[in-house]
């Protein structure tokens, strides 16, 4: 049985933002999903394996994501809860994914990998403005 947590607060403008993002990501849509970012966005992913890695500008996250969608022949980000205001939202997700090709970690290409992870969004004039995704 799936444990879901309540939503603290919901704020749909915000909300429907951040689902366009987990919808551009899952679809590999890097061009689409980057419309939603930003000029000036920062981007850090915090995992506890591979250390910090951090973005700034639209086009340093461009080239991180256009390399990153290389590794997947599928993925996909699915929240569990959000918690919305103003100008922050958090979610909390699981997350899925089919490797294309093999991982310096020595994950295999075909390889099926699973995490639990959080993503802290800050939102300013209807875009995102940083994101950091904890795994």
């Amino acid at each position: 049985m799936e444990r879901r947590l309540p939503e603290v607060y919901m704020d749909g403008t915000n909300r429907e933002l951040i689902e366009r993002y987990l919808d551009c990501y899952n679809e590999k849509s890097v061009d689409r999903m980057l419309d939603l970012f930003a000029e000036d966005v920062v981007f850090e992913s915090v995992s506890n394996t591979t250390g910090v890695i951090r973005t700034t500008g639209k086009e340093e996250l461009r080239r991180l994501a256009r390399r990153s969608v290389e590794y997947f022949e599928q993925r996909r980000q699915a929240p569990v809860s959000w918690v919305i205001d103003d100008t922050h939202v958090a979610v909390e997700i699981d997350y899925w994914c089919r490797l294309a090709q093999d991982l310096p970690d020595g994950h295999k290409a075909g390889a099926e990998m699973r995490l639990r992870g959080a993503s802290f969004f800050t939102i300013q004039d209807g875009r995102i403005a940083k994101l950091v995704d904890y795994v």
